[in-house]
């Protein structure tokens, strides 16, 4: 179903130059992959679609989903644009009906983590069950170092109804490696950092600190 938070966060499009540049350390992780090897990739949560028409200027075969349609709009007139085929599909992440092992490759770049810890495990045994065996999942999320651990109201350990974020009223949980040890069951983690710094939010100067968490599919 429509997500009105996400839906309004998309339409207004001074949102978009800075969400439409991909992220360096997935620029990076592309450049490390192989079509011939891995080459179906499933950008889950994939937003305005920056990652999605990485992969596919790339070569590889992608299909990416996301709760809000005006992002899918904006990313199949961007393929368009740019002479690439994305597969869309309108849908959250854990209501997709497609739970076939099919891909080589998913990521989910600032997605997973948004809503309780359950459904962080959800969404980690989601994407496993979409993986073929030896393939890889990317993603992030924030460590109980970020600037919003702490801030809104606490709606459950270590989750809050953010306030201080872009999108106000969001709920964030924010994971630490005990979650890893835990969830990441059936998965070889392949790597794992902590990227941190500064944002400018709304004017205000806000830390971030974020897991990049890559990982391989074990069984």
């Amino acid at each position: 179903m429509p997500n009105p938070i996400w839906e309004s966060f998309w339409s207004d499009t001074v949102n978009h130059e800075w969400w439409k540049r991909p992220a360096q350390e997935v620029l990076q992780f592309i450049d490390m992959q192989s079509v011939a090897q891995r080459p179906k990739v499933l950008d889950l949560g994939c937003g305005l679609g920056r990652h999605a028409i990485a992969f596919a200027l790339a070569g590889f075969q992608v299909t990416a989903t996301d709760v809000a349609s005006t992002a899918i709009k904006h990313l199949d007139r961007w393929a368009a644009e740019v002479g690439v085929c994305v597969k869309t599909k309108i849908c959250d992440i854990l209501d997709d009906e497609t739970s076939q092992p099919e891909y080589d490759i998913v990521l989910s770049y600032n997605v997973i983590y948004h809503g309780y810890r359950e459904d962080f495990a959800r969404a980690i045994s989601y994407v496993h069950s979409l993986l073929k065996c030896g393939g890889v999942f990317f993603f992030t999320c924030p460590t109980r170092r970020d600037g919003k651990y702490g801030h809104g109201e606490q709606v459950a350990p270590h989750t809050f109804l953010c306030t201080k974020s872009m999108t106000p009223g969001d709920i964030h949980y924010f994971a630490d490696e005990q979650d890893f040890e835990q969830l990441l069951e059936g998965f070889r983690t392949v790597s794992r950092h902590i990227y941190e710094g500064y944002w400018d939010n709304n004017g205000t100067q806000q830390r971030y600190s974020n897991w990049t968490v890559i990982t391989e599919k074990t069984e």
